[in-house]
């Protein structure tokens, strides 16, 4: 038997919609009908076998994405809910762990004869699909070349949260986020809990002036942590972090978000009371003259990113019909006279299906906001809260252009929204 080695292997935390792929180099591919096994597994149940032949330097390079994104999903909070609901919260769906066993085959005195199993690695991917082309930015090199993931685990202010949503400023800064009161969402984070483990989030309120009003502070300790590795999310959005426990709170007594609260800032805490992540700002915003339409959308990175559009919105149908043609029943069968009449038809309508739309104006918003929602415009998993319960969204309809902060201000974005039903009328 050979010696294999494996000289790249993926880090864990990969975006499974991206390259995840080894290489493997072995002593014996001079041997006849030669190749690489790569094993992969989901715990003790192999699910695929792929078999790579060594290129000329006799490596073999492998990219096992296309398994493993088969089984990952998605995980959304729960809206409307009269229940308390956990602070802290894992997305088992969003993210797996595999085993890869390497191994080879080769002929053995004129026998193909297998030695699998001789390097085993183990990788856990998340609901992350990072674009190799965006702004000015190209990226069709491996991302872990530059450690990118390390921003997303590692216990420091700069910890990045899986949204690419404004952070925000500061109390009541024109550039945070905005949510209403009856609103609800959740911020979505990677959690390494051997190496960087995280034990709070806190949420600190401001008044008018930008005073704070209160600090609440929730723990991780009724999270049954069964791994090491996770994607987590909290609640974000006001009616979602006042519908917490009250049992989670170590600091603070709720309801958090109050009448009195006009903005609010959300971070991590470690073991050690330091904050170990960006602060993420929201201003609390009064519904308008018009019904406000809040879209829930799967973003860039795995998470699950919220936006509301507060200017008037429309709804539509677009009406498909078909039609057969007929000659009119107009013979009498008794007197053998033909009697014509205005409300006799030679075409009949057979089938009808119109496709509910909703045309959809947002408030002004800054470059960062504008850019960022590209997101929206291009996610697969897209819904609209209305009425305390979610409604799938087909697809999104819009004129998305990059803005510049050295040339612009100021916009509007308009969309259609293409629901995920059909309506039917009666056939004849």
């Amino acid at each position: 038997m050979a010696i294999i080695n494996v000289p790249n292997t993926p880090q864990d935390y990969r975006s499974v919609y991206n390259p995840v792929e080894y290489v493997a180099e072995s002593n014996a591919t001079a041997n006849g009908r030669f190749k690489y096994l790569f094993d992969v597994y989901d715990g003790a149940t192999q699910i695929a076998r792929l078999k790579v032949p060594a290129d000329p330097n006799t490596f073999g390079r492998c990219d096992v994405h296309g398994i493993c994104e088969s089984y990952i999903q998605t995980n959304l909070g729960a809206i409307n809910s009269t229940a308390t609901a956990d602070g802290f919260t894992d997305n088992p769906e969003s993210y797996k762990e595999f085993t890869v066993k390497v191994g080879e085959e080769y002929n053995v005195a004129g026998v193909l004869t297998q030695f699998p199993d001789q390097d085993i690695q183990t990788i856990i991917v998340f609901n992350g699909s990072l674009p190799n082309y965006r702004g000015s930015t190209l990226n069709f090199y491996d991302w872990q070349v530059t450690n990118y993931y390390t921003n997303y685990t590692d216990n420091t202010t700069n910890r990045k949260w899986l949204t690419n949503a404004p952070k925000g400023s500061g109390a009541n800064k024109s550039d945070n986020q905005s949510a209403e009161l009856t609103d609800e969402g959740w911020v979505y984070f990677l959690y390494d809990h051997t190496g960087n483990p995280v034990s709070d989030a806190q949420y600190i309120t401001f008044d008018s002036s930008g005073s704070p009003l209160g600090t609440y502070e929730i723990n991780i300790a009724h999270l049954t942590l069964l791994a090491d590795k996770y994607m987590l999310k909290i609640p974000s959005a006001p009616n979602s972090i006042n519908n917490i426990n009250p049992t989670q709170f170590s600091i603070g007594t709720p309801p958090v978000i109050t009448g009195s609260v006009t903005s609010y800032k959300i971070f991590l805490l470690d073991t050690f009371n330091s904050v170990v992540s960006e602060e993420l700002y929201f201003n609390i915003d009064t519904e308008c003259r018009y019904e406000t339409r809040r879209l829930e959308f799967l973003n860039s990175l795995g998470g699950f990113d919220c936006f509301n559009f507060t200017r008037v919105s429309r709804r539509s149908e677009a009406i498909e019909r078909k039609y057969y043609k007929q000659n009119p029943d107009n013979l009498d069968s008794g007197t053998g006279t033909i009697t014509y009449s205005q409300a006799n038809r030679q075409k009949v309508q057979y089938y009808t299906k119109s496709r509910p739309t909703m045309k959809l104006t947002s408030d002004w918003v800054d470059v960062s906001t504008f850019n960022w929602l590209l997101e929206m415009l291009e996610s697969p998993e897209i819904y609209l809260h209305e009425g305390g319960k979610r409604i799938a969204i087909q697809n999104i309809d819009g004129d998305w252009e990059e803005k510049r902060s050295d040339a612009d201000s100021l916009f509007n974005l308009e969309i259609t929204l293409e629901f995920g039903m059909d309506n039917y009328r009666q056939r004849f």
